[in-house]
Formats: C-alpha cells, structure tokens, sequence
C-alpha cells in the first residue's frame, strides 16, 4: 500500500501521501500515525478522495474491525465538532443518511481530526434532473430536526456575538467596513437573526453529497463547519457562488433549487444572500487564505451585496 509499509505487524508511516490540490493541504499519514499512538484505534490508511479542492479533503482509513471510515481535519473547535457528532449520531437514528461519527480529537497542531463513517455511494461530476431533484428533497428531510436541540447554534454567518464580522473584515481593510456596512444596510438596520429549527448543512453542495446508480441520494458528508440549527432553505443559497455548486449545477437545474427558494420572503433572501456571501470573505480571512483569493471573495461579495434586489 503506498504511504506505509507493515513491520513486525505495526504500520510505519512514510507521510508521503499528501492532499496538495487542496485549500488545505495536509497528511492523512501523519494524522492518523497521530490518531492512532493516541487512541490505540489501529486505523490503516487505505485511500483517498477524489475530491480536488475545499478545505476537509478526506482520507478512507480501516479499523482492526474492518469498519471502514473516513478521516478529515477542521479549524472548527473541538467543543463545536463534538456536539456536532453527538447531533448527527442522534438524528442517524432517525433514518437520515448522515454519517456516524466515531472519533472526534484534538491534534497536536490545533486542527480537529473528524473519524466517521464511510457511507455508500458516489460523488457525481455535475447534478442532471433526478440527481437535482434528490438533492433538493433531501435537503427537506432536515426540516424540524433540531426542535429538541434549542444547544445547537445558528450558521456562523449570522453570529450572536457583535463584533466577529468586525474583527474579521472589518479590519481587513476599508473595502471591509464598506461591505460590513451594506450588509447592515440590507438587514434593516439592525442583525438579521435567523429563525427556524431545521438541521442545516452550511456547506450543502454537490460534493459533500452521494448518490447511488439511481441518483438518489444515499449520504449527506462533510459537516465539519458544525451542524447549524436553523432555515434549511439557507443551505440552498450558496450554490448560485460557491466554487463546486458553480462547476456542477447548471440553470435547468438551478431551477429547481429555484422553485424552493421562492418559499423565501425577498427580503430575507436578500439577508440570506449577503451573510452568505460576507461569511466566505471571513472564512478566507480567518483560514489566512492567500490575498488574492481573499481579494476574489471581497469583489463577489461587492457585487451581490451591491445589486438591487428585486
């Protein structure tokens, strides 16, 4: 198997095998060596993603068991990812394709190492009329899950703590306070806070969903921004921008996305869409992305939060 090698029945791990397309480049050898000399799980690296790109890329390990399961890391702190296991683990039980979380740790360089369960399935290269349609209904699946769940917080788009934008964007630049200041604007002078009980994926794009030959889908991946309580019609919003919704959903299937954002009240879609946006030009910041990406979120976030609404 590339990236290790068995001695005397124990893994030695070469770390050779590295996710280096990704925004957040890292290695499963090194995490799971760490993983394991902590918590004696035995696990052994047995593959990678196809996914090229974003900032969780996952590792498919197997346990002394085998179980198989998948490996990320996150910036999301550790008190965020572990409640999120223990919500996802709860609602799992309800019949809804979210993985298993089995391991949630703290590495030794901050970032959070997400064990959980391999669900079955594929990821698709862009979404036709039965996959969109699926897609979409399954995001209605989430809707009132977290009734019982008042601990889960909203999106991280529309913080309770005045001041994170602030310390973010604000300060970034005066291109900041501007944008900061539109969005006030847009919410009517004051913080738009979002109502709602439904389970929300903040990254809900075609690439952190699987499907099965028939196009349904049979797993809803990557929640390592933390489950959020919420609207789940926000979850749909950012695939009109985000960098994988763009190269896989196309117009006929955007309509359909379409026709369940028109649920929305204008104006707060129009809060929707500027959170939404001013939160990809914090989380470029806050991940100390390269400038000219941020310089790229700032400028789409100019120009949506400048456009009249309808």
């Amino acid at each position: 198997m590339a990236g290790q090698e068995r001695v005397a029945g124990e893994a030695v791990m070469s770390h050779k095998l590295e996710f280096r397309l990704s925004e957040n480049p890292w290695a499963p050898t090194a995490v799971i060596e760490e993983v394991n000399a902590r918590t004696g799980s035995g696990l052994v690296l047995t593959g990678l993603a196809d996914q090229v790109g974003g900032s969780s890329s996952a590792a498919f390990v197997e346990w002394a068991d085998g179980r198989e399961s998948a490996i990320t890391r996150t910036r999301t702190p550790l008190a965020v990812m572990r409640q999120t296991a223990s919500v996802l683990n709860d609602v799992r039980g309800r019949g809804l394709p979210v993985p298993e979380h089995q391991l949630v740790l703290e590495l030794s360089d901050g970032y959070v190492a997400v064990v959980q369960e391999r669900l079955p399935g594929r990821h698709v290269s862009e979404l036709d009329s039965t996959t969109a349609a699926s897609f979409v209904a399954m995001n209605d699946r989430f809707a009132g899950v977290l009734r019982d769940y008042p601990q889960v917080p909203r999106p991280s788009a529309f913080p309770d703590i005045t001041g994170v934008f602030e310390n973010s964007v604000g300060q970034h630049s005066e291109r900041g306070r501007r944008l900061l200041a539109r969005l006030l604007e847009i919410d009517g002078g004051r913080p738009f806070r979002m109502q709602g009980d439904d389970l929300v994926h903040t990254d809900y794009t075609p690439g952190n969903v699987l499907f099965d030959d028939a196009g349904n889908v049979t797993g809803v991946v990557d929640w390592n921004a933390g489950a959020a309580r919420g609207d789940r019609y926000y979850a749909l919003v950012g695939l009109h921008w985000g960098s994988v919704g763009r190269r896989t959903v196309g117009a006929e299937e955007l309509q359909q996305v379409e026709e369940k954002l028109a649920h929305l009240n204008p104006a707060t879609r129009r809060s929707y869409e500027a959170h939404w946006m001013v939160h990809q030009v914090h989380d470029s910041i806050q991940k100390r992305f390269p400038p000219r990406r941020i310089d790229a979120d700032m400028t789409r976030a100019e120009k949506i939060l400048e456009e009249p609404s309808d």
